[in-house]
């Protein structure tokens, strides 16, 4: 286990610096992840063994179960109602995929249970590998998020549609198999998995609302979850359903309020889970899986990208999208990799020769859409929010922020320029700094904003992680627009660490100013010192 471990610090450790390199030239980090994992895996030089990555299992699925739980937020009933061609689009795309694969297939010679199981499995997606670019390029917006969720429905519905066509390709393959046992297969996946979920989802959000502290709620969550896990590998319950179905229960039972605090907590700890996720994903990768596709592995690769474009097309309109931006939807869809991977190992188990054929088709596909599918999403989310209904922007159109959040983990005193610009934009302004309201500098901003009809709200700053204060404060105020007073020391030019202020940048989805203050640093000669970079 000593060398275990070992193996896979090297393999975090040269994971991490190769998602660095990439994250410097706009690509996405997970394509880091993944081609150092499969470098360093079995497929390469072997560092990590088969054996190892056997052993390191429990941990891959506990990271995939908290990581599904995330994603369960995107497709909560308050996600589906923001963003109802998620919906549409899913079930569009995936049903187009599941038929027009089954026939393609057969077409060219499969065997109608490996045609079965291709066409239940087609229409899976990635939910992990896009919200992780989602995270990375910044994207924001309901395309964004609705891409994410878009995703994990299609997972759904793959999960419980091969569960129900299991039974059925175990007969037409004329299997040794017990048909019962397949039929006992379907209840546990389908059903077993989102009765699960359902119950685990509702059980922490009553019990969790009572908490008060970011850390023990975190806490309580993972304990949750790693009991859930138990009891899917004791039950052979399908995980991902389970947590992605836990997720959206405890989403949308909850009250938004603390539906927001619970799911930001536990992106406290997505970035390591995501590496240790895909990293070792990456090494499971065989290259040679490539090779044994065949006729009807190119058949189902050009098909299924094909009904996913028509697919996202057809429901994004269906949806409200407009048709430019549901053209562009289809191209999101085309990563696969998670649970279509393990079900399809799945089906080698129980149909014997016609699932090993299925599942080398898959995971030969998986291949190259977890390789090329992240750098075209990637290229189309990157730096841009999508077109909404119309399709078309109004480049004339510019919106004032409503409410304007200051922040700073120091006192400091709020510039006159600042409360002039909230004056002209008829702006509501939230001060978030250390103080108390009865202190001189505070009374002074007051009176300041009074005279000039500027209305402002000071909130004390305790003591708890700045990123994380600012991020809460602001979605509790519902600030448009966040600026922050944050300390940069002078000389610090590491890309590999992040100032509070990036870290908060790439949380929020609403625009953030960062001006910032020196607080130490080699003295620069002939020189004054300058409280704020634009005094003269």
């Amino acid at each position: 286990m000593t060398e275990t471990l070992g193996a896979f610090a090297v393999l975090a450790w040269l994971a991490y610096l190769a998602s660095r390199l990439l994250a410097r030239r706009h690509l996405p980090e997970l394509v880091g992840f993944l081609i150092v994992g499969a470098l360093l895996g079995p497929s390469g030089i072997e560092l990590v063994s088969e054996h190892e990555l056997t052993a390191l299992r429990p941990l891959t699925e506990i990271a995939l179960a908290i990581l599904m739980f995330v994603i369960g937020e995107r497709v909560s009933v308050r996600a589906l109602r923001a963003a109802r061609w998620t919906l549409t689009t899913g079930a569009t795309q995936y049903i187009l995929c599941a038929v027009l694969v089954f026939w393609a297939t057969r077409a060219v010679g499969a065997d109608r249970s490996v045609a079965l199981v291709l066409a239940a499995l087609a229409g899976a997606g990635a939910p992990m590998t896009i919200a992780h670019i989602v995270s990375s390029v910044k994207a924001t917006g309901n395309y964004a998020v609705g891409v994410v969720g878009t995703h994990a429905v299609s997972d759904a519905f793959a999960t419980t549609t091969f569960a129900a066509v299991l039974p059925i390709a175990t007969i037409l393959a004329d299997q040794d198999a017990d048909v019962s046992a397949a039929v006992l297969d379907f209840v546990q996946l389908g059903f077993g998995g989102a009765a699960l979920g359902l119950l685990g989802g509702w059980f922490i959000s009553r019990l969790g609302f009572q908490i008060e502290t970011s850390g023990e709620l975190l806490l309580f969550v993972l304990v949750h979850i790693l009991l859930g896990w138990s009891i899917a590998d004791w039950l052979n319950i399908s995980l991902p359903l389970a947590a992605l179905m836990a997720g959206a229960t405890a989403a949308s039972v909850s009250p938004e309020a603390f539906s927001l605090r619970l799911f930001r907590t536990i992106k406290s700890i997505e970035q390591p889970l995501y590496l240790l996720f895909f990293a070792l994903a990456g090494a499971s990768i065989h290259l040679n899986d490539l090779g044994g596709v065949g006729i009807v592995g190119l058949v189902y690769i050009g098909v299924r990208v094909g009904a996913k474009i028509v697919g996202g097309l057809i429901g994004g309109l269906f949806g409200g999208l407009g048709w430019k931006t549901a053209l562009r939807l289809g191209v999101n869809l085309t990563p696969q990799a998670g649970v279509a991977v393990g079900l399809a190992v799945l089906a080698s188990e129980v149909l014997g020769d016609p699932g090993a054929e299925a599942a080398t088709v898959v995971l030969g596909s998986v291949v190259l859409f977890e390789l090329v599918g992240p750098l075209l999403v990637a290229k189309d989310l990157h730096g841009s929010d999508a077109e909404q209904d119309s399709g078309q922007v109004d480049p004339t159109r510019v919106e004032l922020p409503a409410n304007v959040l200051i922040a700073s983990p120091m006192p400091i005193e709020i510039p006159e320029w600042l409360i002039d610009l909230a004056a002209r934009w008829r702006s509501r302004l939230v001060v978030y700094q250390p103080g108390e309201p009865e202190s001189e500098h505070i009374a002074n901003l007051l009176a300041r904003c009074a005279t000039k009809d500027v209305e402002v709200e000071f909130k004390p700053m305790r003591t708890e992680s700045f990123t994380g204060a600012v991020v809460r404060t602001r979605a509790e105020t519902q600030a448009d627009m966040v600026v922050l007073f944050a300390a940069r020391p002078q000389g610090a030019t590491s890309r590999l660490v992040l100032f509070p202020s990036e870290r908060i940048a790439r949380e929020l989805t609403v625009p953030v100013l960062t001006f910032p203050v020196t607080t130490e640093g080699p003295p620069e000669p002939a020189q004054k010192s300058r409280r704020w970079p634009w005094s003269t």
